[in-house]
């Protein structure tokens, strides 16, 4: 006859790829915290908590944009941290100019700082995932739209990585152009549906905002761009990247 037996707690989270242990940080001791959420490679996302009193101090050390940089995202330039800063004032973190996540909480909020802690964490292996679906890890698409946006009109005010909340859904822009948002999109079906999610979102408001779709067809990609412009045209302004250019090169002459 077989013997049942249940899962030990700290066999499950071992197991499922957490990691936890005391450290001496230059500062005093320190909890480090690894976790299963991976970026490619394996790289897992890690932390540290550190106690101080009845407040408990949160800390990546920088590690995560050095991870992201380590993969050959283009974050040495400090404008290309707007996505990541948002996501970490969206759960209550701040993104240092060292680059580091920080937030300082309550002992007693730990449960609640926990999730934020997870979500934080999530959302940033997201934003990779997409970034990487977009093929602008270096983010050169995003440059070249800027570039074009500023010789346009050099007065009209750029935002990058703009939020706009649609009822209650928030949802990130490349660029808010004055009153425009904008979008870069390569022509790939994940890239074009996580655009059409929002084109139906905003279609579904009395007073929708402006919003442009720029389709990359760089690089050999135009007739995949042509075939999916047709359907992002459909719900939302959207153009191809070329014709884009050639339409702001046109009106500087």
């Amino acid at each position: 006859m077989k013997t049942m037996c249940t899962l030990e707690c700290g066999d499950f989270f071992a197991r499922a790829g957490w990691h936890c242990q005391t450290i001496n940080a230059g500062s005093g001791p320190a909890t480090y915290i690894s976790t299963p959420i991976t970026l490619p490679g394996g790289k897992p996302l890690d932390f540290y908590l550190i106690k101080r009193g009845e407040l408990i101090e949160f800390t990546d050390d920088g590690i995560t944009l050095f991870a992201l940089r380590s993969i050959g995202y283009a974050l040495s330039d400090k404008r290309n941290w707007k996505g990541l800063d948002n996501l970490g004032l969206k759960f209550g973190f701040q993104l240092t100019d060292s680059g580091a996540f920080e937030a300082t909480f309550p002992l007693a909020e730990m449960d609640q700082w926990g999730g934020k802690i997870i979500r934080l964490m999530a959302s940033i292996a997201a934003w990779e995932e997409e970034r990487s679906a977009e093929g602008d890890s270096d983010f050169s698409l995003t440059d070249e739209i800027e570039m074009l946006l500023r010789t346009k009109d050099p007065d009209r005010k750029i935002v990058r990585n703009a939020a706009l909340r649609v009822g209650k859904v928030e949802m990130s822009f490349d660029f808010l152009w004055g009153n425009t948002y904008i979008d870069a999109v390569a022509p790939l079906p994940q890239s074009v549906n996580a655009r059409l999610r929002k084109a139906v979102l905003i279609s579904k408001v009395d007073d929708p905002a402006e919003v442009l779709f720029i389709v990359d067809d760089r690089g050999g990609k135009k007739k995949k761009a042509e075939d999916e412009i047709s359907v992002l045209g459909g719900l939302a302004s959207t153009i191809l990247f070329s014709d884009f250019q050639q339409h702001y090169s046109a009106t500087m002459h």
